[in-house]
């Protein structure tokens, strides 16, 4: 079916599809335990299990691996569970209630593992309960994914919202940055009972947060659509995927930008540690907390301020290119600000980051409302946890792909964790290679979503025709 014309006339917000201030808090307190527990996941791996416990970098980076290879085959088959899924309570709230306490204990279990364990069992121990993590984790964010796409029809709402609920993800991995230094301090008799203690309090968190979006948030397409549609197979709703001309044009521009920038996303850490600090670990540590907290800051900043501006004034796609382009000029000033005794001089470069990472996450989240609006108009069905599930799938195996090649970089250059500090020549090669691959991936992003079709017009003329459809049918 073709696009419908587009048109130069300006779209107000209806009443009707604004989100209320509670369903708001509901959703970003989703969002809080979706983020924060996967990223604090990934932030404290390298200096838990690499340079504290010893693991080899390179059986990091095939558990990591193994992690995102796992998380993404799960999201699809989850995805789709829930836009299966019916019950009294609907689709999604139901599989959010259950899910929350597992993910929070499991979470907390990553990091009770025995004080003299041997490399063999710490690998082995990561390995298993993060798989199992990830089954707890995929069960409460693609339905919560869902969720968020039918909480408005709106085109600038939708932005809004994401906007706000990404300023809840971001903040709390503002305290995730404090984690590992927050294990090193006086307040614990020693690492290991301050690593339990303040996983323990990130566990409590993520339940408290995970049970908010079931008491405050409702499923505004359950009953007046997806109740009455049929259940679909997965290999169906993946054909009908396949056949989304705007959706294939936002997953390939993710899956590169995720692919290139995890090549490479964990050096921040070794930079600091390594070349700035010259093996100092504890002396980085308070610096590399200031610096993580600035990347999220910025992210806050540009997810409710910034860009939702943006947006309203240039167009989603043309925002989606803008943070392309300040990743890429975040890359550029890699090369000179990333000097030996001088952290301070990076927070261009982790602002950069935040600006760029925040602005394509939201234009991306906001553009799936759009898209699984575009697939009921033109096959009748909504499936918004399978269109997240699906742009999961990219990102996370962007992710999975990236973090191998990455954990074999540190090998590649000559990295040693055991001599402290590195040579000057792995040094620059890291410095390099930290430039490099998001640089490439954000240009090859920014070019390929020149393609993406629904503009504001396209978007409020399906909308149009979609409403008048569900009053005809009902």
């Amino acid at each position: 079916m073709p696009l419908p014309p587009s048109d130069s006339s300006t779209h107000a917000t209806a009443s009707a599809d604004s989100v209320s201030t509670r369903e708001k808090v509901g959703l970003g307190a989703g969002k809080v335990v979706v983020e924060g527990s996967h990223l604090t996941l990934h932030v404290l791996v390298s200096p838990i299990y690499n340079v504290t416990m010893g693991v080899n970098p390179a059986l990091l980076g095939n558990v990591v691996f193994i992690q995102r290879i796992w998380d993404a085959m799960l999201d699809p088959i989850i995805g789709q569970f829930s836009d299966n899924f019916r019950s009294r309570w609907g689709r999604r709230l139901p599989l959010i209630a259950v899910s929350a306490l597992p993910l929070a204990l499991l979470f907390a279990a990553l990091w009770w593992f025995p004080r003299a364990a041997s490399e063999h069992a710490l690998f082995l121990h990561l390995l298993v309960v993060s798989l199992a993590f990830y089954v707890a984790h995929s069960l409460f964010a693609m339905p919560l994914a869902g969720l968020t796409l039918e909480a408005t029809d709106d085109y600038h709402e939708r932005t809004r919202l994401m906007g706000f609920m990404q300023a809840f993800g971001f903040g709390f991995q503002i305290l995730s940055q404090w984690i590992f230094p927050l294990t090193q301090t006086s307040l614990f008799v020693d690492a290991f009972s301050g690593l339990r203690w303040v996983t323990g309090g990130c566990a409590a968190v993520f339940f408290i947060a995970g049970l908010l979006p079931v008491f405050l948030c409702r499923e505004r397409h359950y009953t007046r659509v997806a109740a009455r549609q049929p259940s679909l197979s997965l290999l169906a709703s993946l054909r009908a995927v396949r056949g989304n001309r705007p959706f294939l044009t936002l997953l390939a521009a993710r899956f590169t930008v995720s692919f290139t920038y995890n090549i490479v996303s964990f050096l921040v850490f070794y930079m600091n540690v390594y070349y700035v600090f010259g093996g100092d670990l504890k002396g980085s540590a308070i610096a590399f907390g200031f610096v993580g907290s600035s990347y999220h800051v910025a992210a806050i900043f540009g997810s409710l301020l910034l860009y939702p501006w943006l947006t309203r004034r240039l167009g989603k796609k043309r925002v989606f290119q803008l943070a392309a382009a300040v990743l890429m000029a975040g890359c550029l000033s890699k090369l000179f600000l990333y000097q030996p005794g001088r952290p301070w001089l990076q927070f261009y470069v982790v602002i950069a980051n935040g600006l760029s990472a925040s602005g394509m996450g939201l234009i991306a989240g906001a553009m799936l409302g759009d898209i699984a609006d575009y697939d009921e108009w033109q096959t009748g069905f909504r499936r918004e946890a399978l269109f997240s599930a699906v742009l999961s799938w990219f990102d996370k195996a962007g992710m999975a792909v990236g973090a191998l090649l990455g954990s074999r970089l540190l090998n590649w250059i000559g990295f040693d964790a055991k001599l402290g500090a590195q040579s000057a020549h792995t040094l620059e090669l890291m410095k390099f290679s930290y430039f490099l691959a998001p640089f490439l991936g954000a240009l090859i992003a920014l070019l390929l979503i020149r393609r993406y079709p629904l503009d504001e017009s396209r978007a409020y003329s399906i909308k149009a025709d979609l409403t008048a459809r569900r009053a005809a049918t009902a």
